[in-house]
């Protein structure tokens, strides 16, 4: 904490993710002059078919460490077995060996191991074929700064189940998402069961979350305002 202080004190300008950063940031007496949002881009995708069977199909694109909530999804979960569901889990389990053997363990004594795949790393169109495939995204982070595979989940018109934490909020608008408080089991499990046994409300996600779509800055656009950003500052 104290060097990225005393490194952001030698800084003219703060480029961010998300203005949940900005906010953030004062706590380095950063102030919000001097900090540019400059959201990642979102590669164009096409919406998400489902999967078309009994069996709703969750999705959580993630690495197997602490601050994704994978617990707590797990748990949550195991409190809506009489429900008709599957999760995928595509991340990798290799950065935090530890937290993915805990994971396992965890899948075995919740009894969910025919319920829950755990996919490993994927490239690209494996990643793809599991977005176009899923019927609802899921993501119980403690903290994101701006959370790319929600937009990306966005991007497939993708009804989404997350958290409150860091900037969730400013990349899940209300209509697109139900977001609970980071860590909170029963409140995840809640949220689940509504999205599943709700066809309107998950109906109205979806609208949400095609409304959004239309609004996500692709890659050219954000690299263009970056640029501007610089060009702002060398001009100074």
């Amino acid at each position: 904490y104290s060097s990225e202080r005393e490194a952001l004190q030698q800084v003219r300008r703060v480029i961010v993710t998300s203005a949940h950063t900005t906010r953030a940031l004062a706590d380095y007496n950063i102030s919000p002059e001097r900090c540019a949002v400059v959201p990642p881009g979102t590669d164009p995708a096409p919406l998400a078919t489902g999967s078309g069977g009994t069996e709703p199909m969750l999705l959580c694109a993630a690495t197997l460490t602490p601050r994704k909530g994978h617990a707590v999804l797990f748990r949550a979960l195991a409190h809506i077995k009489h429900l008709p569901w599957r999760l995928r889990c595509a991340g990798s389990a290799t950065l935090d060996p530890a937290t993915a053997a805990r994971l396992r363990r965890l899948i075995d004594e919740l009894a969910l191991a025919d319920r829950i795949e755990l996919l490993g790393e994927l490239d690209a169109d494996a990643l793809d074929i599991c977005y176009r495939q899923a019927d609802v995204f899921v993501l119980p982070s403690h903290y994101e700064g701006y959370g790319m595979v929600l937009a990306e989940a966005l991007a497939r018109g993708l009804p989404i189940v997350s958290t409150t934490a860091g900037a969730i909020p400013d990349t899940v608008p209300a209509d697109a998402g139900l977001l609970v408080p980071p860590g909170d089991t029963v409140a995840v499990a809640a949220a689940l069961a509504r999205v599943l046994t709700e066809p309107e409300l998950r109906q109205r996600l979806v609208a949400g979350a095609c409304a959004v779509r239309q609004t996500l800055p692709d890659w050219p656009s954000t690299c263009h305002r970056f640029a501007e950003e610089l060009d702002r500052l060398l001009a100074e």
